[in-house]
């Protein structure tokens, strides 16, 4: 299963940021799949694959109107949350998605970038 953001476009934060990933979750095929009731728990992967930390269910939000708006559903980040994100381009999200009682795993690989928190000069 495929994981991607409801724009199609990379996602981008720089460390220390407060932000909001709108994603979207996919079949192989990139057809939204359906998430009521679902408990969503996402992890961003660093370097070689190393993981940085989960991130639970209660900071997802499922759009409550999954036939309009089927697989959408974002993670709202804190700034302590971006700021131990590890620096990098290409990185990969997943997901896990509980979904009455079954278990899916969508995965964004080079979904996201983030970088360092460092003024310009």
């Amino acid at each position: 299963m495929l994981l991607n953001t409801q724009e199609n476009l990379p996602v981008v934060f720089t460390q220390g940021d407060d932000t909001v990933l709108l994603l979207l979750a996919t079949n192989d095929q990139g057809v939204p799949v359906d998430l009521p009731g679902a408990s969503l728990s996402t992890q961003i992967l660093g370097p070689n694959g190393a993981g940085q930390d989960v991130f639970p269910n209660s900071q997802h939000t499922v759009d409550p109107d999954q036939v309009a708006n089927r697989g959408k559903f974002s993670l709202a980040l804190s700034s302590t949350d971006t700021g131990n994100c590890g620096l990098g381009q290409h990185k990969q999200i997943i997901t896990e998605a509980l979904i009455s009682g079954a278990t899916t795993y969508f995965q964004g690989p080079n979904l996201l970038a983030v970088y360092a928190d460092v003024p310009l000069q």
